[in-house]
């Protein structure tokens, strides 16, 4: 009994002898690695997830688990990046037997009408969530949108131009993404766009011009923040002008 009982013990110190050695040698003493039962997969965990649930992810992964922890996954990365809601996929070693796929989901950052209202994300690719969902807060794309030819994503057009000024905006400043109730380009000459804040905010609206960087979206954070202070309100923030935000007041 007592010799039989070692035996679990005696594989699991050979198991991080071998993984010691795997790491500070060279790549043919992972491939030697690959080919001991020990290495098995024997359980596969998923994070990374909000959109997607991590059960779809380990179907679409189909994970063998006579693998060893040890292999190559690049066909399942390859196959996992494939679905619309899937950024990037990455199959890591999670300690002798399992294995995490870590997953990068693609954003959904508005709602356009196509004509039905459809979550789309910076690249005007269409994104399999139901609107419906309580979690989904998005603004509207007011811009008229149309779909491409395979119907999987906005054509190019004005749509998409505004999508992607909306999308250049978020990515440096999501907080200020997030109070956002709608956006369309701009009327006059169409090279920028036109925003529409929460009415939580101290401005109704937000004109951007067709380039959007983090030294802008500083000033319009300032200005927001100036007026917070002052307690005071204004029609509009005209940050279309070079080197200067200029605030709008309607008179009566």
């Amino acid at each position: 009994m007592k010799g039989r009982s070692a035996l679990p013990r005696l594989a699991f110190i050979t198991g991080l002898l071998a993984v010691a050695a795997a790491i500070t040698s060279p790549a043919w003493a992972r491939a030697i690695l690959t080919r001991i039962d020990y290495f098995d997969a024997r359980r596969v965990e998923v994070t990374g997830t909000y959109w997607i649930a991590p059960d779809a992810v380990l179907r679409l992964a189909a994970v063998d688990l006579d693998r060893s922890v040890w292999d190559d996954y690049g066909d399942i990365e390859s196959r996992l990046v494939e679905h619309p809601l899937i950024a990037e996929a990455q199959v890591r070693r999670s300690g002798l037997h399992g294995l995490r796929i870590v997953i990068r989901e693609v954003e959904p950052i508005a709602l356009a009408g196509v004509p039905d209202l459809r979550p789309v994300c910076a690249d005007g690719a269409l994104l399999p969530i139901d609107p419906a969902t309580g979690s989904l807060d998005l603004p509207l794309l007011m811009e008229g949108a149309q779909l491409a030819d395979d119907s999987t994503r906005l054509r190019d057009g004005p749509a998409l131009d505004a999508l992607k000024l909306f999308g250049k905006l978020r990515a440096i400043d999501p907080g200020l993404a997030a109070v956002v109730s709608d956006f369309q380009l701009t009327d006059a000459g169409r090279d920028g766009i036109l925003i529409n804040l929460e009415a939580s905010q101290p401005v109704e609206r937000l004109a951007l011009p067709g380039k959007i960087d983090e030294t802008l979206v500083r000033r319009i954070r300032a200005t927001l923040a100036d007026l917070r202070v002052r307690g005071s309100s204004a029609d509009m923030l005209e940050a279309r002008f070079a080197d200067q935000i200029v605030v709008r007041r309607e008179t009566s």
